[in-house]
C-alpha cells in the first residue's frame, strides 16, 4: 500500500535531485511521521508550503503519515499576506520585515533601497540569525535550503532568482505591492529610517561641488551616513522601475 505526495506550483522543483523527476511521488509507509517530517526528507522545506490537504481534507504539519493517504502540497500564493493567520501559521508577522543570509547578501541592500525593512550583517553565523528571527518576529530570505527547515523559522522564503535585481522583482511580486516600497527612505548601510537634515548644519561634511549642486540632504541617525539625490539615486530609482515592471 502507497501514500502519494503531489506537489503543486514549482514546489518540485525544491525537492532533493533524486525526486524532482517523479511526480507524484508513491512511497510505502515505512516508519511513523509526520508530513512535515517527510516533506523536509523530500528536500522541502516547511517555509515554503501554504496548504496541505489528506485525503482531500485540509490539514496541518502533525498529520502523521499513515498507508494509502493522498497529500496535496500547495506553494505559498501570490500576493503573500503574512498579517493572516493561517493553519499552518498562526501566529501571522506584525509587521513585513526581512532578514537576509550571506548567501543573497546583495539583496539586502536592494531591499533597502526600496523601503523594505531589512536586517543583515555578513558576520552572522545561523546561530545569530535564527536568534534574530526570533528576536524580531522576521522573514527570512535564502538560498539555504538547509536554513528554511529550522524549527526557528517559521516564514521564510528560497529565492529563485539569481541577481539582486531580479531576486528584488521576486520579493515585489510575491508580496503584490503589500508592502508599500517608500523608495529611499532606509540607510542602505544599516537599515535605520533616514532623516531629513538641514544643508547648514552638514556644511562641513560636503564636498564643494555637492555643496553648489545640491539642497536636500537626509541623515541616517544611527551611523551617521548623508544621502543627497545625485546620479548615484537616478540610477538606483532606474533599477526599483526596472523591478518593479
Amino acid at each position: 500500500m502507497y501514500t502519494t505526495y503531489h506537489f503543486h506550483g514549482d514546489l518540485h522543483r525544491l525537492l532533493r535531485q533524486r525526486w524532482r523527476g517523479r511526480q507524484p511521488i508513491a512511497l510505502p509507509v515505512t516508519r511513523s511521521a509526520s508530513i512535515k517530517d517527510v516533506m523536509e526528507s523530500f528536500g522541502l522545506p516547511h517555509t515554503e508550503v501554504d496548504r496541505i490537504t489528506c485525503n482531500g481534507r485540509i490539514t496541518d504539519f502533525c498529520q502523521r503519515v499513515e498507508a494509502s493517504q493522498r497529500f496535496d502540497i500547495h506553494p505559498i500564493p501570490c500576493p503573500w499576506d503574512t498579517s493572516i493567520p493561517t493553519l499552518l501559521r498562526p501566529k501571522p508577522l506584525p509587521s513585513l520585515r526581512f532578514i537576509v543570509d550571506v548567501n543573497v547578501g546583495r539583496l539586502a541592500r536592494y531591499l533597502r533601497m526600496a523601503g523594505l525593512d531589512t536586517l543583515y550583517d555578513p558576520s552572522w553565523d545561523e546561530r545569530r540569525i535564527l536568534r534574530e528571527i526570533q528576536k524580531n518576529r522576521c522573514l527570512l530570505l535564502t538560498r539555504n535550503l538547509d536554513l528554511l527547515k529550522r524549527n526557528q523559522v517559521e516564514f521564510g522564503r528560497y529565492i529563485r532568482a539569481t541577481t539582486p535585481e531580479e531576486q528584488l522583482r521576486e520579493i515585489l511580486e510575491l508580496f503584490g505591492g503589500t508592502a508599500a516600497p517608500n523608495p529611499l527612505s532606509r540607510c542602505l548601510e544599516c537599515n535605520t529610517l533616514l532623516q531629513p537634515v538641514r544643508k547648514e548644519d552638514i556644511l562641513h561634511r560636503l564636498e564643494p561641488l555637492t555643496i553648489e549642486y545640491f539642497s536636500l540632504f537626509s541623515l541616517c541617525p544611527h551611523c551617521d551616513k548623508i544621502y543627497w539625490h545625485g546620479t548615484h539615486v537616478d540610477r538606483m530609482l532606474q533599477s526599483l522601475h526596472r523591478a518593479n515592471t
